[in-house]
């Protein structure tokens, strides 16, 4: 029976440590196992590291090939050449933008027939020069110089003959002003200042609006219009004071024709004959701008 218990105690301790050498075993496939994926990742990241290394040197050398091409003399020469060449793009531009500008200002303006500046240079006096040309509302402005005071009048004469304006005036005719021109330049100097309106259409309208002198100048009545042959008198009386519907009456405080204020001598002239005439040369625009009068409890301007 001894012998028996001796027996089954062995299989216990044999059973024991069998366990223990079974459980060691696990453990150290777990460990080669664990070493053999360690064993992989090194491989594999060393091999990125590598592809990684490889494209970081092939880039800085990329970049060092191109900061001495940038550095170059050839191409700081080509860069100096291509902001030349954008400042020049830019300026062409500019210069593009002007004239096509003023090329629609131009194709916008009035014109005047090259008949009409042919037959005026052909019929000038030998002794005239022109030094300006101006054309607005159908009217031709004549501004120059001459050595005789009946050169000008000479020159109309001609335009007459010639049939050129269906009117024609001199608006101005004085002595050159010869104070600062040398002894040398004297003989040289045109003695006369001269100024020629010739008219190309046979009739004018003449416009006579009535407004308050206010910024927004509100109307007051209605425009008058009339057409008037050139070279005839236009003439509007009463034109001191101005009584609306209601009673109010308004004074006189300004005048302007064809958008340009009169003179201060012009005005009083205006306000004694309490009239304003001219001669129809051209198209007449004229603006009468009127205060409220002080009696009626208004501001007298």
């Amino acid at each position: 029976m001894a012998k028996s218990n001796s027996l089954e105690s062995s299989k216990k301790d044999m059973n024991f440590f069998s366990e223990f050498s079974s459980s060691s075993k696990q453990v150290g496939s777990y460990l080669s196992l664990i070493l053999i994926v360690f064993l992989g990742l090194f491989v594999i990241g060393g091999a990125i590291y590598g592809v990684v290394f490889l494209q970081t040197s092939e880039i800085r050398n990329n970049i060092n090939k191109l900061n001495e091409k940038m550095q170059s003399e050839s191409y700081q020469s080509e860069l100096a050449r291509y902001t030349e060449i954008q400042i020049s793009m830019s300026e062409l531009n500019q210069q593009y933008y002007d004239i096509s500008s003023l090329f629609v200002k131009v194709s916008n303006l009035d014109k005047v027939g090259t008949k009409y500046m042919d037959t005026i240079y052909a019929n000038l006096p030998v002794d005239t020069v022109i030094t300006k040309i101006t054309y607005a509302d159908d009217t031709i402005t004549l501004t120059g110089k001459a050595d005789s005071y009946y050169s000008p009048l000479d020159m109309i004469s001609n335009f007459t003959k010639a049939k050129l304006f269906s009117y024609v005036e001199i608006t101005k005719l004085k002595q050159a002003d010869i104070s600062q021109i040398s002894v040398e330049e004297l003989p040289f100097t045109k003695k006369y200042d001269f100024e020629v309106k010739g008219s190309l259409k046979s009739s004018y309208s003449v416009l006579i609006s009535r407004l308050a002198d206010d910024s927004e100048a509100t109307p007051l009545t209605a425009i008058s219009s009339q057409k008037l042959d050139v070279g005839t008198q236009y003439s509007e009386s009463g034109i001191n004071t101005y009584t609306l519907a209601d009673g109010n009456t308004y004074t006189l405080s300004r005048v302007m024709i064809n958008n340009a204020a009169i003179t201060e001598a012009q005005m009083t002239a205006i306000q004694q004959s309490d009239t304003i005439t001219g001669l129809v040369t051209s198209a007449v625009d004229i603006k009468l701008f009127y205060m409220l009068s002080s009696a009626n409890g208004g501001v007298q301007g």
